[in-house]
């Protein structure tokens, strides 16, 4: 018959288990700037809640509290140079617009028979990165008179094709930008008719770059 030390021992461990099991799941929902949840375990030993603390430090990163993507999603391993093309679904056409530094080339305003421009290579995707990365796009309007360079730090996601040939941008009305590594060049996420190549409308165009990016003169 076991001994009641013996049965303390396991049930000691046990707890110990359940504990962290649960401590586990509470750590991969908290933001990384909360306190740890170590510090709430009056019950638990010293070694319990290093333990929980280091469990903590190695949980999936948050941002705004909501917990990243960080697997097991990399940027292709190839080695081929991803072309870049761009969604103009704003009011104005875009001269210039790069990919961390690559050049893409310009993007008309898009319309139900006019997709994406750009065309350029290559997009600089470090290989074998595990994702979310940030990447920087950096773009010029078309127009008369002084025009701004503006730059928009954006995150890289998932998922990725298994052929991997094109880097798309995306440029949305609200002044958001997305990105994505795909097989071939999607479809337009949004169809809009267009007054010309240049204007969405033949008056009354908004120009929102600035609500999220940084603008300003090169």
């Amino acid at each position: 018959m076991m001994s009641k030390v013996a049965l303390s021992k396991v049930w000691s461990a046990g707890c110990a288990i359940a504990i962290l099991a649960g401590c586990l799941l509470v750590a991969c929902e908290k933001s990384s700037d909360a306190a740890s949840i170590a510090d709430a375990m009056p019950n638990a030993t010293e070694a319990q809640r290093e333990m929980i603390r280091r469990m903590e430090k190695t949980a999936p990163p948050t941002l705004n509290g909501v917990q990243l993507y960080t697997g097991p999603e990399r940027t292709p391993t190839t080695k081929k140079g991803l072309t870049i093309v761009g969604y103009n679904y704003t009011d104005s056409a875009i001269t210039n617009f790069s990919v961390d530094g690559a050049g893409a080339g310009n993007i008309e305003v898009s319309s139900r028979s006019y997709s994406y421009g750009g065309g350029a290579c290559c997009a600089p995707i470090p290989q074998e990165k595990p994702l979310p990365i940030p990447v920087d796009i950096k773009w010029q309007r078309d127009g008369i008179g002084q025009r701004p360079w503006c730059t928009q730090t954006v995150l890289l996601t998932g998922p990725m094709p298994k052929e991997a040939n094109y880097f798309e941008v995306h440029f949305y009305q609200d002044g958001t930008i997305q990105v994505a590594i795909t097989d071939y060049p999607s479809r337009p996420r949004v169809m809009m008719d267009r007054y010309s190549p240049a204007l969405r409308k033949a008056n009354g165009n908004v120009n929102n770059d600035t609500q999220h990016a940084r603008c300003g003169d090169e």
